[in-house]
């Protein structure tokens, strides 16, 4: 399977095990330097179960983005990244005792994706969109609309940006053939603010999905945090629970289970089968430091 990841390269410098600050100065577990974004994220967890892997991102004239590249390759994955005149984006996350983790992020180069196109778009089974800018949306927009025919199977996981103008998701979000978004997202979608639970109940989030389609067939996966995970195939929801392990950290949760669910999903697997994959995905992640399972950006 060919498989193309479209978004967010990124540093990850992720802080553990924070405590509320009781002064200037707070001794911590660990400080770790990672790869991170949606794009590098999913195409490592893809890469890792059999497929080739394109990762379209951008960084910058730095350190940081020859580390993402040198990850990158040392994982088999083939990185159509430019430079910027921009640095490479960062985050520094911060993740407490619980594993519950807040991002402190610089996007930097990571918002101008596209802005050189998308070349070799069109070899690819499939084309996995996650956390653009607007900028880098209108690009694949642009390069979408090209297109005499596509064969590739379309999968947007919209980011902050997107989610805070739905009328502009449209251009991707109508020619998508799979949505992932989690519970809050989808009400968010649908301009309700009323959800206040990363966990409602499967009828209902089937009910957001079925709200989310645009077109006749398209599919939705909403996840719900611990309450697991809810997949509409255009007819009908299928529902799977979450796995339940100690979590060290939240970051990357997302994208381990939207990927893995999408990888399986795009193989032909069942429902049942593509959700499993992607819960036993999130709940390895979760139990992790990093986004990913790639390790420290340095070798």
């Amino acid at each position: 399977m060919q498989f193309t990841t479209i978004g967010a390269a990124i540093v990850d410098i992720v802080v553990s095990t924070v405590q509320p600050m009781r002064g200037a100065k707070q001794d911590v577990d660990h400080i770790g330097l990672y790869a991170g974004g949606g794009a590098v994220n999913a195409a490592l967890n893809v890469a890792a179960r059999g497929a080739r892997v394109t990762v379209h991102a951008c960084v910058g004239r730095d350190l940081e983005g020859g580390l993402i590249r040198d990850l990158l390759q040392r994982q088999g994955i083939r990185a159509a990244i430019p430079d910027h005149r921009l640095p490479t984006g960062k985050a520094v996350v911060m993740v407490d005792d619980s594993g519950a983790a807040r991002a402190y992020a610089q996007r930097g180069a990571s918002a101008w994706v596209g802005e050189q196109g998308f070349p070799g778009l069109e070899q690819a089974d499939v084309v996995y969109v996650t956390g653009l800018s607007l900028e880098s949306q209108t690009w694949l927009q642009g390069a979408l609309g090209a297109m005499a025919s596509r064969s590739f199977r379309l999968v947007v996981t919209p980011g902050a940006r997107q989610l805070s103008d739905p009328a502009a998701l449209h251009g991707v979000w109508d020619q998508a053939d799979l949505l992932c978004v989690n519970a809050r997202e989808a009400a968010k979608l649908m301009g309700d603010d009323s959800l206040q639970t990363d966990a409602p109940p499967p009828d209902v989030a089937q009910a957001l999905a079925r709200r989310l389609a645009r077109r006749p067939g398209q599919s939705i996966l909403v996840t719900l945090g611990s309450g697991g995970a809810l997949f509409f195939d255009g007819d009908q929801g299928h529902f799977h629970a979450a796995r339940r392990v100690a979590a060290k950290s939240t970051i990357g949760a997302g994208d381990a289970f939207a990927s893995a669910f999408v990888h399986a999903w795009a193989d032909g697997a069942p429902a049942q089968t593509a959700l499993a994959a992607a819960t036993d995905s999130a709940a390895q992640i979760i139990q992790v430091i990093p986004a990913n399972q790639a390790g420290p950006l340095r070798a």
